[in-house]
């Protein structure tokens, strides 16, 4: 799942059954009191699509009980992956970003969340009625007017005479139909397995949503056959692909169609896992290696940094207990002007993700001396001391841009023993500033 997904830490079911009358219908409660929902019910996953927008991104959507239900992991994931893309494709003195969006769905969904976290524009297309009424009056509902335009058009044509050609945009995206009308089924990856019904969850959709004559490979070679024509108005090509064994014949497409350029990429939720591809006709453009690109399964991570504290450590400070070591390691994030968000709630394993936008860390310990010092002599240090003492983190808190991201989990395991882990996620030094923060909380987390 892409870093910046904010759903890399699935949501708390229990919260939402809680705020969410709606949602909580759909929730079951297992005898490990754990709550859950059934993925294969389609009123189920509308109803968490749902109250997820409305929680998360102030969107107020409803959904057609026929139509397909977008979950949200995998179309932020590829949100994301086209914003990825377009810092290789877009100047950054331009701002204004304008999408088209190719088959936009029952409500909008990728030109909703663009327009209302990025402040994108989009050209929307849609051929069924349902979906374009039930997207126009998404659009209304949250006055999203000024920002995406939704055009019906006919099933002849994906992007002739269905956009304004004189205008300049920056990429198309699209979520084809993945399966073959004419053999409709998904395709098993061994004929001793048997084919999964179709679709594998929240199978509620109308049969041209997931299905089309030729099927996927068919139909996007008719798109790039489409996007040869209009490639001097456009800048970036991408589409969604629902099975990898349909890569190869479409990047035989695109070498034939002459593209300059073209990159695929993994979109991984869970169980589930889609493919993203992404050309452009553009000479000036490189897509050859993007930003991002998800790690093969066989590639760890980083390990996290472990801290572990003993009872007998702890005996001065009070209960000893994961919430209150918990407390104590927040306290010391909020001193590093961390911003802190809640993500993990058990009694013996809590975690929270913490966010810096500056370097507030490195050099602690000669900043305390030197502070010390000062008081102790009772005079102001001289300017120029001063200087050489911040000039370790000058340059990113100057940097309107730093950011660093990472999960603080702490977690009971023994009677006497809370052990805490740093885990990076993104930005900063990378596990370099995991080791420093780490540093400054075990030199200040047993103070008294």
């Amino acid at each position: 799942m892409h870093p910046r997904n904010p759903y890399r830490i699935p949501p708390d079911f229990k919260e939402l059954a809680l705020k969410f009358p709606e949602f909580r219908k759909h929730a079951k409660q297992k005898l490990s009191g754990k709550i859950e929902i059934d993925f294969k019910d389609a009123a189920a996953v509308r109803a968490l699509s749902t109250v997820l927008l409305k929680r998360d991104f102030n969107l107020e959507v409803e959904l057609p009980p026929d139509r397909l239900v977008p979950t949200l992991p995998l179309r932020l994931n590829y949100l994301l992956w086209v914003e990825d893309l377009l810092q290789l494709a877009k100047p950054p003195t331009e701002q204004l970003v304008h999408g088209i969006d190719i088959g936009t769905g029952a409500c909008c969904i990728y030109p909703i969340l663009a327009a209302r976290m990025k402040g994108w524009h989009f050209t929307a297309t849609e051929t069924d009625e349902v979906n374009f009424k039930c997207s126009v009056d998404t659009l209304e509902r949250n006055c999203l007017q000024t920002h995406v335009t939704v055009v019906k058009v006919s099933a002849e044509s994906m992007l002739h005479g269905n956009i304004d050609t004189t205008k300049q945009y920056d990429f198309t995206m699209c979520n084809p139909p993945f399966f073959d009308s004419d053999s409709f089924g998904p395709k098993s990856r061994s004929e001793k397995r048997p084919s999964p019904m179709c679709p594998k969850s929240g199978g509620s959709t109308s049969a041209t949503e997931i299905a089309v004559k030729g099927g996927e490979v068919k139909f996007i070679e008719t798109l790039i056959k489409e996007c040869h024509e209009l490639k001097p108005c456009v800048r970036l090509f991408t589409t969604m692909v629902g099975h990898k064994s349909s890569l190869v014949p479409i990047k035989a497409f695109l070498k034939e169609a002459g593209a300059c350029s073209w990159n695929e990429t993994e979109f991984c939720q869970g169980r589930t896992t889609r493919w993203g591809l992404a050309w452009t006709f553009c000479d000036n453009i490189v897509l050859a290696n993007p930003p991002l690109s998800r790690r093969k399964n066989n590639v760890k991570g980083p390990p996290p940094l472990n801290y572990s504290i003993s009872r007998e450590q702890w005996s001065s400070k009070g209960e000893f207990s994961v919430a209150c070591v918990l407390l104590k390691s927040v306290e010391l994030l909020n001193s590093l002007k961390m911003e802190i968000r809640k993500v993990k709630e058990k009694k013996d394993r809590k975690a929270v993700e913490f966010i810096a936008k500056e370097n507030t860390w490195s050099n602690q310990r000669r900043r305390q001396r030197e502070e010390k010092r000062i008081a102790n002599q009772g005079f102001e240090q001289p300017e120029l001391k001063k200087a050489k003492i911040d000039a370790a983190t000058l340059e990113q808190q100057n940097n309107h841009k730093f950011r660093l991201k990472g999960l603080l989990l702490v977690e009971e395991t023994d009677a006497d023993f809370i052990s805490l882990q740093l885990q990076w996620i993104e930005g900063g030094l990378g596990r370099e500033s995991m080791n420093q923060i780490l540093q400054y909380m075990k030199n200040h987390l047993l103070e008294k």
